[in-house]
Parts: structure tokens; C-alpha cells; sequence
């Protein structure tokens, strides 16, 4: 091998871990609603919901049991994260299932992101 096609090979295996070790997740976690929160300010993103199931135990390990929906608008419109709540809150009340996509490159405060909520049948 040429120095040129090694100095190339050893680039783009040094580029492949780095890019590897930024990339951020998206989880699907299929769970339970156990409880819902609502606060004031900006913490947690104005609301969250604590789930059955971690996504730490699902391969996200910076995260713990609550998420956000980012009810203040800075991961998703105010609109959209509220109807995300809306359909927690739905889910805990009728202790249904849901299905989540936790993003674990977006938080508030520590709690990971929700970017997708489904309510799933009983």
C-alpha cells in the first residue's frame, strides 16, 4: 500500500468513530404512562411523564424514567408538544400502552426528548 492510501484509510476510520461516537439515538420504547407533570417554568420543558419501562434500559443510558414533550417550543412547536402531552395523559388515565421515540440529543434538564407519541390498542 501507498502512504496515501494508508494516511486515507486511517482518516476515514478516525472519522467513523468520532462520527459514531456523536451520533445521537432515537429509541422506540413501548411502555406505560405512571405519571404525568406540569410545571410553571422552563424546567423539564414545561412538562413531562415519568414511563413503565427506561429508556436507559432500551439503550439509551442518559436517560432516565421521564421524558419531556417540550411544552415550552424548543424542541417542537408549543402545539405539537402539547398534543404529544395531551395523548400521555390520555394513555395514563386509560392505562393504555404507548409507543415513544425518545431522542436522547435533545433534552431539557437532563430528561430526554420525546419526538413521537403512538397510543396503542388495549
Amino acid at each position: 500500500m501507498t502512504r496515501a492510501v494508508v494516511k486515507c484509510t486511517i482518516a476515514f476510520l478516525l472519522l467513523s468513530t468520532f462520527a459514531a461516537a456523536l451520533h445521537a439515538d432515537v429509541v422506540s420504547i413501548t411502555t406505560r404512562i405512571t405519571r404525568t407533570m406540569v410545571v410553571s417554568d422552563d424546567r423539564w420543558g414545561g412538562c413531562a411523564a415519568q414511563l413503565s419501562v427506561s429508556p436507559a434500559d432500551e439503550g439509551l443510558p442518559n436517560c432516565g424514567k421521564w421524558v419531556t414533550f417540550s411544552c415550552t417550543g424548543v424542541h417542537t412547536t408549543k402545539s405539537r408538544a402539547l398534543v404529544m402531552f395531551d395523548q400521555a395523559q390520555m394513555a395514563f388515565a386509560l392505562d393504555r400502552r404507548v409507543r415513544v421515540f425518545v431522542d436522547d440529543s435533545k433534552t431539557h434538564n437532563g430528561i430526554c426528548f420525546v419526538n413521537r407519541i403512538e397510543l396503542l390498542a388495549p
